[in-house]
């Protein structure tokens, strides 16, 4: 079963609506706040297949979380989605994570299971 961690904080003005989003695609989902080294601790235990960050709360945590992922040797190729990034946001999060995804929420659920479909459709070829 596919596992996805959901990293955001509980004041985060989506917070149910992440979680109601991903547990629709009965993958397993873990949870975690983008906070430095507790994330990574978590990411590094529960090897998920997808990351999605959301930067409804503190966007500066957020942007980190996803920029030490994507830097990271062993979760570099990880697939990170962003969410909720605020306007002023979107280039400092190219910058910091270039190959993560920016999606709106309302598209979460969509573009998580395309991923999970691609993933999948990879480990079967």
């Amino acid at each position: 079963m596919a596992k996805i961690l959901l990293l955001q904080f509980d004041t985060d003005p989506g917070c149910a609506a992440h979680r109601e989003a991903l547990s629709a695609l009965g993958a397993t989902l873990v949870e975690a706040e983008p906070r430095w080294p507790a994330f990574f601790d978590v990411l590094n235990k529960e090897r998920p297949d997808i990351v999605v960050v959301s930067l409804g709360a503190i966007p500066s945590h957020g942007r980190e979380a996803a920029r030490y992922i994507k830097d990271g040797f062993n979760t570099r190729n990880l697939p990170v989605f962003l969410t909720d990034v605020p306007a002023k946001d979107i280039d400092k999060c190219r910058k910091s994570a270039p190959t993560a995804v920016i999606v709106e929420r309302k598209d979460l659920h969509d573009a998580v299971y395309k991923k999970l479909m691609e993933n999948l459709a990879g480990k079967l070829s």
